[in-house]
Formats: structure tokens, sequence, C-alpha cells
């Protein structure tokens, strides 16, 4: 991540309506839409969807997450596990 504060900020609690979830499982990251507003920005800025998710290496996260941040939308806490 670019900026860790910004994405520390950017990160809610489960049920606080988070509009992302970012599901990490070893060195993959799996990014779904949680609202209508974060399905309807995510075709036209990410080209990369596999189904109703992107799907990137955890190098390439921050490519994904910052453009998420900066449109204010934000992440799932508990998606994001160690």
């Amino acid at each position: 991540m670019n900026d860790a504060r910004r994405l520390s900020e950017s990160i809610l609690p489960p049920g606080c309506g988070a509009s992302f979830a970012a599901i990490r499982h070893a060195g993959i990251a799996r990014i779904e839409p949680f609202t209508v507003a974060a399905e309807n920005w995510s075709p036209e800025h990410i080209a990369s969807w596999d189904g109703a998710a992107v799907v990137v290496e955890m190098r390439s996260f921050a490519d994904i997450a910052d453009p998420i941040i900066a449109a204010g939308f934000t992440f799932e806490r508990d998606a994001l596990p160690n």
C-alpha cells in the first residue's frame, strides 16, 4: 500500500457498510464489491474482473486498492486476514 495510514482509515469493522471485501489467501488477494455503488464503479476502473471479483497477487494489491480508496470507498476489516 502506498499510504498505510490511508489504508488503515479505509478499513471498517464488519457490518459497518464497507464498499469492498479484500480477502487475502497466501500471496493472492480477492477484491469483491459489497455495494451497488462499488459494483457500478468497479468495471469502469478495474479491467481484470473474474466474475464478481478481481484477483491479484499481493504485490499488485496497492495498484487496485489505491484507486478504490481515492474514490472514497472502504474495505471490510475482517476480510483482510493475517
